[in-house]
């Protein structure tokens, strides 16, 4: 009866993704085993507005000038808002990436369920960029399945009309970068402080999809015709109103979106004083192996970074970077999830943040794995954390008041000093608002740096060097895609963007940015 208890006070996020071909037996639904109703759900009071679940398609104002930093502090929480927004289940008409507009973010099933975030609704990359370069679908919504090898989900709650949560971590070789949800981009793991890897997944929004699947760049080979022939690949979407793609509805009309999302793993009872502080949802883990199935486990959101491109950030895209509040700094009381007692934050020495050895393989499944000694090297800034004090305010009474804003990445404010041209150009009339800024779950080893040190230098498979502002694109996901090539430039791309997330240039810090040409 305890257990059954505890299990009705957890709050587990659900989510309905698209799993990739698996190699551990025929794949089939597992129905949702709660009897509760989807009408009973939970509704918070919140202060956010009825239309927050509407992503915003630009800051506001609409450049130019760029508006003061301020205004992209509120549009990364905007968006953070409005993609954390409950999903509307398929069984009521929902499809991938649609908000229910009648519920309020944070809201609950009967059985205690979270109802899932839109984002965790997204496409997730693995059901994308396909070994032999398969073909996607047309379609951006695919029924959920969880491999049969997989043990049943039993009583753990899951919010009705959805299916429990699937991190695929198999992957396949033929690819430029090979997509990794154990390792980071430096090729370490990150153990938490209770002794279990932590896991990422990437998701992206029907505007992406539609614009990788139109083009047919889920094959390397299409991006590096495109280049041979034009010199770039076609443009991103950056309103997801392109007469040249596939129309989106409605709720969908953003630009192309990526959503990386960083994962703990739970306990239901030594855990059980945290766990309503944190975004959670029951499901499982496909190990590299594509055979063995883990769970199902309790996972805990502990970071989410957004990167986006909107109508005025084509020279930068857009970036905004949330945490769990209690990976480094959790108030009195409250275990630290990433960093042993009495770290000294801000102050890091070299004992600190040395990424271990790179995982191959299937990873251990238990809690006896030696925790890693992190440390943040860069405090919140003041604006920041202004900025969260206002809208967790506005979030009170939700598990969202439990995550904050590490920062935001985007152009140069009008006037403003302190920005920073950005690697490997360095183009002084293109810069953005910070030379440092990094997410302690998700770029745990290279917290001097940005994001643009290494996705300044993104471009696709084939692109022609050096890189130039007409072919950077500042996303690696499609380097992701099946380039089986054993050509000599290929083999230099693979080895070139193994030591840019090694060894990363620096952004370097400016004063006002110098008028354009």
């Amino acid at each position: 009866m305890k257990l059954r208890a505890l299990l009705k006070r957890i709050v587990p996020l659900t989510i309905a993704v698209t799993l990739t071909t698996l190699s551990c037996g025929k794949e089939e639904p597992l129905p949702a085993t709660s009897s509760a109703t989807e009408k009973a759900v939970a509704k918070p009071q919140v202060a956010v507005g009825s239309t927050a679940w509407q992503v915003p398609v630009d800051v506001n104002p609409t450049p130019p000038p760029n508006p003061p930093q301020a205004n992209y502090l509120d549009l990364g929480w905007q968006t953070f808002i409005a993609l954390n927004w409950p999903s509307l289940s398929p069984t009521s008409g929902g499809v991938n990436g649609q908000p229910d507009t009648n519920a309020t973010i944070g809201a609950t099933a009967a059985n205690g369920a979270f109802v899932p975030a839109v984002w965790s609704t997204y496409r997730d990359v693995a059901t994308i960029m396909l070994n032999n370069g398969a073909d996607p679908g047309a379609s951006y919504t695919q029924a959920v399945t969880i491999p049969s090898g997989c043990t049943p989900i039993g009583s753990n709650p899951v919010a009705p009309g959805f299916q429990p949560m699937f991190i695929d971590g198999s992957s396949f070789p033929n690819a430029t970068i090979v997509r990794d949800y154990i390792n980071q981009a430096t090729d370490n793991p990150l153990v938490d402080q209770k002794g279990w890897y932590t896991l990422t997944d990437m998701k992206i929004d029907q505007s992406e999809y539609n614009y990788i699947h139109q083009n047919a760049y889920y094959l390397g080979a299409t991006q590096a015709a495109a280049y041979a022939s034009a010199g770039q690949l076609q443009p991103f979407p950056r309103t997801g109103q392109e007469t040249t793609l596939p129309p989106n509805p409605p709720y969908a009309q953003y630009g192309a979106l990526e959503v990386k999302a960083a994962w703990r793993v739970l306990d239901p009872t030594s855990d059980k004083a945290v766990i309503p502080r944190y975004y959670t949802q029951w499901g499982y883990f496909m190990q590299p192996d594509g055979k063995t199935c883990q769970g199902p486990a309790l996972f805990g959101l502990i970071g989410l970074h957004i990167l986006r491109l909107t109508p005025s950030t084509g020279g930068t895209w857009f970036w905004a970077s949330f945490e769990q509040v209690d990976n480094t700094t959790p108030p009195a009381g409250i275990p630290a999830t990433l960093e042993a007692p009495n770290t000294p934050n801000g102050n890091c020495t070299s004992a600190y943040n040395a990424g271990p050895a790179a995982v191959t393989g299937n990873i251990p499944w238990n809690n006896t794995n030696k925790p890693d000694n992190l440390c943040q090297v860069t405090p919140i800034p003041s604006d920041v954390q202004q900025a969260n004090t206002t809208w967790q305010g506005k979030l009170a009474g939700t598990v969202w008041q439990y995550y904050q804003m590490v920062n935001t990445l985007n152009p140069c404010p009008n006037g403003a000093s302190g920005c920073a041209t950005f690697p490997p150009i360095n183009d002084p009339t293109n810069q953005v608002n910070t030379p440092i800024f990094a997410n302690t779950a998700i770029e745990s080893y290279f917290q001097d740096h940005t994001c643009m040190d290494c996705h300044g230098g993104a471009d696709g498979d084939g692109a022609p060097t050096p890189i130039t502002g007409t072919n950077q694109i500042f996303t690696f996901v499609l380097l992701n895609a099946y380039y089986p090539t054993t050509s000599a430039a290929a083999t230099t791309a693979h080895a070139s963007f193994k030591n840019l997330f090694k060894n990363p240039p620096h952004s370097k810090l400016v004063g006002a940015p110098a008028a354009k040409k």
